[in-house]
């Protein structure tokens, strides 16, 4: 039964090979930045955490006047995927809302001009950005 299976493991990396494009090195690159994956997910689900708490904050201070704000910026993110990407990552991070994304750049919603500004040049654009290996 083992053996059967190997073959079909075979025949379909056969298929796939000749009728669909796919290559190996392809996967060797996933495999090879699964560890960045990890590490991004890792610093998003902190960063969800402490932007949760600063807007817990913001809601409890209970001030009259949010000094809310819209940026315009260029990421360094030049992929496709990859901006993407980041703008679901800026809407993922409470505070912030990612309206608009197209060539020119990305125009995001913010509780705050201090939430606005954490999004230029973030640490995730970086992340991103060695994920695609251009670092």
């Amino acid at each position: 039964m083992l053996a059967s299976g190997i073959v079909a493991v075979l025949l379909v990396c056969a298929f796939c090979h000749r009728f669909m494009g796919y290559r190996i090195r392809k996967e060797w690159g996933i495999l090879r930045n699964s560890g960045r994956f990890i590490w991004y997910f890792i610093v998003l689900i902190k960063d969800i955490i402490a932007a949760n708490i600063q807007v817990i904050g913001f809601i409890l201070s209970r001030k009259d006047r949010i000094d809310q704000c819209l940026i315009r910026f260029q990421p360094g993110v030049k992929s496709v995927p990859g901006r993407v990407l980041l703008a679901s990552t800026i809407t993922l991070i409470p505070g912030s809302v990612t309206g608009e994304m197209t060539d020119d750049g990305f125009t995001v919603h913010a509780l705050t001009p201090e939430i606005a500004k954490a999004q230029q040049g973030s640490k995730f654009e970086k992340c991103i950005r060695e994920m695609e290996g251009e670092s």
